[in-house]
């Protein structure tokens, strides 16, 4: 934790005009389409978005279905593999367990901490944010 918050604050945050970010959306259900058109659409690496969901544990099979007929946890996982595949210098992400499984938990737990990415994380599962994070601000 970097400190205690203790009463009212004001100010304003300035990122610099050339900072990349990626980030993970709570509502994600505008995906549609197959992966490769997904992919083409957000200047993504087709490649890469497939290497992405595989390391979050989606089964290959699942790579032929459509995104709006995938279940939400694999749904989920699309909109992380996005963001990973997104060249960034800050990756922005809203409760990004949401839909998964205690096992992907651990998974997403993993590729965090091989990527090692500059994150802000907007999470209610304390354990998820003290195995990924080099600093924690409670609200």
């Amino acid at each position: 934790m970097l400190d205690e918050f203790t009463g009212v604050a004001s100010g304003k945050a300035t990122f610099a005009h050339d900072l990349s970010i990626s980030y993970v959306r709570q509502n994600y259900e505008d995906n549609t389409g197959t992966l490769q058109e997904f992919a083409q659409a957000h200047h993504l690496s087709y490649e890469e978005l497939l290497n992405n969901l595989h390391k979050l544990g989606v089964e290959r099979k699942v790579f032929a279905n459509r995104i709006e007929k995938m279940s939400l946890g694999q749904r989920k996982r699309v909109e992380l593999a996005k963001s990973l595949a997104t060249p960034a210098e800050l990756f922005i992400w809203d409760e990004p367990l949401n839909y998964l499984d205690v096992f992907n938990h651990e998974q997403l737990e993993a590729v965090i901490q091989s990527v090692q990415p500059s994150m802000l994380v907007v999470e209610h599962e304390a354990t998820f944010l003290k195995n990924i994070a080099t600093n924690m601000i409670y609200l």
